[in-house]
């Protein structure tokens, strides 16, 4: 008689290590593509005003989210066209590390050119600074707005 609370105890805590786990793994996504019709007012503005020039920029305010705008819009006839790949996010050791792959291409047609994308970060609550890298070398905000 004495298994049974033993086999109970054991199976109501595999249960519980098993409900951790899998909610750890369903953190909201660090990085997220948004629409720009979805984003506030003052957002707007901001990509407005860079979309003239090509870029990786940071829109942040204190109390609103935050977004990373890439811009490839902008080319001139004869050169390669650049875009977007790849992007990828992970918080590591308080830091939000961004990764960007680019390719190029001089067929002006190509469907994968994007001319700007928005992606939405995660709060800020889970990380205190932001590194970006673009083809694997570390680089910097174009611009940082908010």
């Amino acid at each position: 008689m004495k298994t049974k609370p033993k086999k109970r105890l054991l199976l109501f805590l595999f249960t519980l290590i098993l409900v951790i786990i899998v909610g750890c793994n369903n953190a909201s996504p660090t990085i997220k593509e948004v629409k720009l019709q979805e984003l506030n007012n003052g957002a707007k503005i901001f990509v407005d005003t860079i979309k003239n020039n090509n870029g990786v920029y940071l829109y942040s305010r204190e109390d609103d989210k935050q977004y990373l705008i890439v811009n490839y819009s902008n080319v001139l006839q004869g050169e390669e066209a650049l875009f977007l790949d790849s992007i990828n996010a992970q918080v590591m050791d308080r830091t939000l590390k961004i990764h960007i792959e680019e390719l190029g291409t001089t067929d002006y047609q190509d469907k994968r050119l994007n001319n700007i994308r928005v992606f939405n970060l995660s709060s800020t609550q889970e990380y205190e600074k932001i590194k970006i890298y673009k083809n694997g070398k570390e680089t910097r905000f174009d611009s940082v707005g908010g």
